[in-house]
């Protein structure tokens, strides 16, 4: 089972907290990553810290209170600042110069027009680095004046999927688009939108920040809404469910973006885990439940580039992928399924969060 982190107070405290619970499996992300940030961008300990500096500003701009719990981190973690604001900043600076070389993660919104039960499900697989497994968390955060939070995350990191104690959403798919800038972090802005209230302040966050990568987000509320929104650096574009569903895997499917897209000759299986999901939800519209999320989530089809993933011997070692976490969460209820590994592995473990 992933440990359960949970953090409470101001930005500074919640990030001490997160840092003291987690600090040797930060510590162990942060050598993980500093190899990954030397492997994909050549560079070493030094020309990621002065990278990441070029962040301090951009995210100071776009939610100071978030960079107050980046430093909260680093002091419970007794680590250095600039290997927290790193750890933050991952996706930026493994892939400053170039093109993320893999794909990833499979997200799946249902309203509740097409549910059995009425209640709005939204869930993914989270495909990274098989040793990313053991410091992987999900992180229970209670702060005043916004919304308290679940998060699956990675040690040390503020924020990736989850949802809030207002019935908010959300899910992450990078995508591949040419760098542009330095802009917000994903990980930031993924926090941000858990941070929301509303689900417009949510689309405030994703339209309004200083974009400098590709990336997808997936936003969906208790209440029966779900947006899409595919971001590159200098545009956007968003997408509305269709029979009450809406899928999104690791490529863009807006017509406005599509020739942008630098992703099917990377990882041309985004399109067969797109196509895969929504045949299978689409079958069962209007009597959708977990077990059908469930049954999509550990789908082999194109295996082991499936949406269910393991390695594939065929790439070098530091480039291996699999399902690290597979979450779907119930909205309306505030409960979260989640497995630790691939889930045809690995059972779904039941986790209630009705006091956010």
């Amino acid at each position: 089972m992933l440990p359960l982190i949970s953090a409470k107070g101001s930005p500074a405290e919640v990030g001490y907290q997160h840092g003291a619970q987690c600090r040797e499996m930060i510590r162990k992300n942060i050598e993980l990553y500093f190899q990954l940030f030397h492997y994909y961008a050549k560079l070493d300990r030094q020309g990621a810290f002065l990278l990441a500096r070029k962040f301090i500003p951009v995210i100071q701009a776009f939610d100071p209170l978030i960079l107050e719990e980046i430093r909260g981190i680093a002091a419970g973690a007794q680590v250095e600042m600039d290997e927290i604001l790193a750890l933050n900043c991952r996706t930026e600076l493994m892939y400053a110069e170039t093109l993320p070389p893999d794909g990833e993660c499979t997200a799946l919104a249902v309203l509740p027009e097409a549910t059995i039960s009425g209640e709005a499900l939204l869930g993914q697989n989270w495909d990274w680095r098989p040793s990313l497994l053991s410091t992987t968390v999900l992180l229970e955060i209670q702060q005043p004046g916004r919304p308290s939070l679940v998060t699956l995350t990675e040690a040390g990191i503020v924020g990736k999927i989850g949802f809030n104690a207002t019935g908010l959403g959300a899910c992450l798919n990078i995508l591949k688009a040419p760098v542009g800038k330095v802009g917000v972090p994903i990980h930031v802005l993924m926090r941000a939108i858990l941070n929301s209230e509303r689900f417009g302040d949510a689309i405030y966050r994703i339209t309004c920040m200083d974009r400098g990568a590709a990336n997808n987000c997936l936003i969906a509320h208790a209440d029966g809404f779900a947006l899409d929104f595919e971001m590159a650096p200098q545009t956007l574009d968003y997408l509305y469910p269709e029979e009450g569903i809406l899928v999104h895997t690791n490529h863009f499917t807006s017509e406005r973006l599509k020739p942008l897209d630098a992703n099917l000759t990377q990882f041309p299986d985004s399109l067969v885990r797109l196509g895969r999901a929504r045949q299978k939800l689409a079958r069962r519209v209007g009597r959708i439940g977990v077990e059908d999320f469930q049954e999509v989530l550990c789908d082999h089809f194109n295996y082991p580039d499936a949406i269910c993933r393991h390695p594939d011997e065929r790439d070098p070692e530091p480039e291996h992928v699999q399902t690290v976490a597979s979450i779907i969460m119930n909205l309306a209820k505030k409960e979260v399924l989640i497995t630790h590994g691939p889930p045809c592995q690995n059972e779904y473990q039941l986790l209630s969060f009705k006091n956010l």
